[in-house]
């Protein structure tokens, strides 16, 4: 059974635990507890046995002080797809810091799919996030994280804050990748080794790779830049047996647009199904 994790900061704290079983011939949300502005809609079941769901912050904004803390766990050969309604944006801090904990433990067998919205980061922000996967031998993850520092659209920039977030895999305890997300000086964001004056950047990882699942990856990734107008600084690469995309851009669909299709090549070839996309992108 799952545990809540509690929390004594200040601010407003919500605990959400998942636990995927799968029972038949579907996956099913054998386990579900929550303590604050948390939620899940019903499972959805458009390709018949994976199990989509989506994650709802009913508030629909982070504040210093407050804390998310998600825990999913996937058993007995489930499969299951992760997603949001909309983005999830943080606000300008009067002095706390908000934390967010997503953990996600993969049993042998498993595989799930991780895609939420983008997260926007506000002028005056101020968050530590971490992301945690957590596999086991022949578990599969596939998913994506998209970052947005200040409102594009409304060309609002980064000016003030501080954001920390981590990405994290592990396969049976031994680390495949770290990726760290530094920003407290709008000078981050324009640096070379930063986001190049971009405000948004994504991350989109996959298990299961090979070389030449990557060269196909890369000609699918081509493919997709020759339909935008402006092509998009991102670049694919292998390590162990993770893809590694990474995207800079200025338009959310922009950059899905590219991590899309690279995602229904490798969901095919590796999982052996075809991607159906969720419904709720389409609204």
């Amino acid at each position: 059974m799952l545990q809540a994790v509690h929390s004594s900061r200040q601010g407003w704290q919500a605990e959400m635990n998942i636990l995927l079983e799968r029972r038949g011939e579907k996956t099913v949300m054998a386990g579900l507890t929550h303590k604050g502005p948390l939620r899940v809609q019903r499972p959805f079941y458009p390709e018949g046995d994976t199990s989509h769901i989506y994650l709802l912050h009913p508030p629909g904004g982070v504040v210093g002080g407050d804390g998310l803390n998600i825990h999913i766990q996937c058993k007995n050969q489930s499969h299951g797809l992760i997603t949001t309604p909309g983005a999830t944006k943080f606000y300008l801090s009067a002095g706390a810091t908000a934390n967010v904990d997503q953990v996600v433990d993969i049993g042998a067998g498993c595989a799930l799919e991780w895609f939420p919205q983008e997260s926007i980061f506000f002028t005056g922000a101020k968050v530590k996030a971490r992301t945690c996967i957590n596999l086991e031998s022949n578990a599969h993850f596939m998913g994506w994280e998209i970052s947005c520092f200040g409102r594009p659209v409304n060309k609002e920039r980064f000016l003030h804050g501080h954001v920390h977030s981590r990405f994290l895999i592990r396969r049976d305890g031994r680390p495949l990748l770290s990726d760290h997300l530094q920003v407290s000086d709008p000078a981050h964001l324009s640096a070379a080794a930063g986001l190049r004056d971009y405000p948004m950047q994504g991350l989109f990882v996959a298990t299961g790779g090979t070389e030449t699942l990557l060269e196909e990856c890369r000609d699918v990734l081509a493919d997709a830049q020759a339909r935008l107008a402006e092509p998009l600084p991102a670049g694919i690469t292998l390590l162990d047996d993770l893809i590694v995309l990474r995207i800079l851009g200025v338009h959310t669909e922009k950059m899905q647009s590219l991590m899309i299709p690279v995602w229904h090549l490798l969901r095919q070839k590796i999982l052996n199904k075809s991607a159906d996309i969720p419904r709720i992108w389409n609204t």
